[in-house]
């Protein structure tokens, strides 16, 4: 049993209000109500009921408060007689991301952060974008990476990096589009090379050309940057990559009506996560790690 779906539980019980055991807990409401609701699920009763502004404890909320109380006692013992006997516990972080985004971002910044934090082991998760936020509510991972947070989920957001969106192609760019982007209505001029919706590079790509009322010659759309890449290399269009994508291609930003195109990657993570002082200097390592690693379009 998840410790935070204990606390929670003896927080409200104790409080009889979400608003009350959210302040208690420095939670959002909104977090506390999803455990609840997952403490609820898990164990196929009923722990509370509206009551007026409150919320008050069903009879099996009665019957099981002590419990949770002597487990969360348990837990609080364990922990004081691993610190009396100065064992520092193995702090696991698990990072929820697209493949892409582990290889680029995460992976990068793994091998710094666990050498400078021995105690600390990262593990990842392939998942979608719309996955990603998901598994990070459900405690599956302590933190996800990615393009597409909603800010009502009551997480913490952290930018990592903010990310330009390149056309690449084997044959160069003018001067005038090395310098100052590629427009994107000359871009649809050509044939197009692209990743599938699963990409937040994509979406950005696609409500841009949607604003313009565009319509793209598609060639290929795939799940692989590498594919696409390969594709444009032999010479069946141009790709359109995030600019975390390494390539020999030339590569030239894409413009529309002025604007860069591109995308915020950020980190998300639970506030009231056990481990979010270390998940927070993770995220500020991949930050630090991408920002010395940035790279400028090839001419």
């Amino acid at each position: 049993m998840d410790k935070r779906l204990l606390e929670s539980f003896v927080a409200v019980y104790r409080s009889g209000s979400l608003v009350e055991a959210a302040e208690r807990l420095n939670i959002s409401q909104s977090a506390l109500s999803r455990r609840i609701t997952e403490l609820q699920h898990r164990l196929g009763l009923a722990l509370f009921e509206p009551s007026g502004r409150g919320m008050a404890a069903t009879s099996d909320a009665h019957d099981l408060l002590p419990l949770a109380s002597s487990a969360l006692e348990g837990i609080a013992r364990f922990e004081a007689a691993a610190r009396a006997n100065s064992v520092q516990p193995a702090i696991q972080i698990t990072v929820a991301a697209t493949a892409h985004t582990i290889e680029t971002v995460v992976a990068p910044g793994m091998a710094e952060f666990t050498q400078a934090k021995p105690h600390v082991r990262v593990g990842v998760v392939e998942a979608n974008g719309v996955e990603i936020e998901d598994l990070v509510l459900s405690g599956d991972a302590s933190m996800g990476i990615t393009g597409r947070p909603r800010y009502d989920a009551g997480l913490v957001d952290h930018q990592i990096v903010r990310l330009d969106i390149l056309a690449a192609s084997p044959k160069p760019f003018s001067a005038a589009e090395r310098r100052n982007g590629i427009d994107l209505r000359a871009l649809c001029e050509r044939d197009l090379l692209v990743l599938d919706r699963g990409y937040q590079s994509r979406l950005t790509l696609d409500a841009a050309l949607r604003l313009l009322s565009l319509s793209p010659s598609i060639r290929h759309e795939g799940g692989s940057g590498t594919v696409i890449l390969s594709l444009a290399r032999a010479g069946l269009g141009t790709a359109v990559i995030p600019a975390t994508t390494r390539t020999d291609l030339h590569t030239a930003k894409i413009v529309a009506n002025g604007i860069v195109l591109g995308m915020d990657l950020a980190a998300i993570w639970d506030p009231a996560l056990r481990w979010r002082a270390e998940v927070e200097q993770f995220a500020d390592r991949l930050r630090a790690s991408f920002a010395s690693r940035r790279r400028t379009p090839r001419a």
